[in-house]
């Protein structure tokens, strides 16, 4: 008997929060930057392939993490270039952002870049 797929997938890896960095300002001096949160996806973690570092290496960073996500309606809406992800207190560079040809998950690639 063939195995079915289940109707719905888990998401049970975690929590993926994501936004952006804002620069920090005291007295109209730049003092820092700042995690600024947008959103809250639950997510899953997948495996790397080849291809995926390949892709990863032509833009001139490094594969760290690979987690997959459902894809929110909102989402299509947002500016993917310089978003930040934080995982458990660890702050990511999101290098790129790909979805499913139904456009039902999200997959994100990360570059760790430290503490959150």
């Amino acid at each position: 008997m063939p195995q079915l797929k289940p109707l719905h997938e888990t998401f049970n890896d975690g929590f993926l929060l994501y936004g952006y960095d804002t620069t920090k300002r005291e007295n109209g001096k730049r003092v820092g930057e700042e995690f600024t949160q947008e959103g809250k996806l639950a997510f899953k973690l997948m495996s790397a392939r080849d291809q995926d570092y390949q892709l990863v290496g032509a833009l001139n960073a490094t594969l760290d993490l690979k987690v997959k996500t459902l894809f929110p309606p909102r989402f299509r809406s947002i500016k993917k270039t310089k978003m930040k992800c934080v995982i458990d207190d660890v702050k990511y560079d999101v290098i790129n952002v790909d979805w499913d040809s139904d456009k039902r998950y999200l997959y994100f690639y990360l570059q760790e870049v430290g503490k959150a």
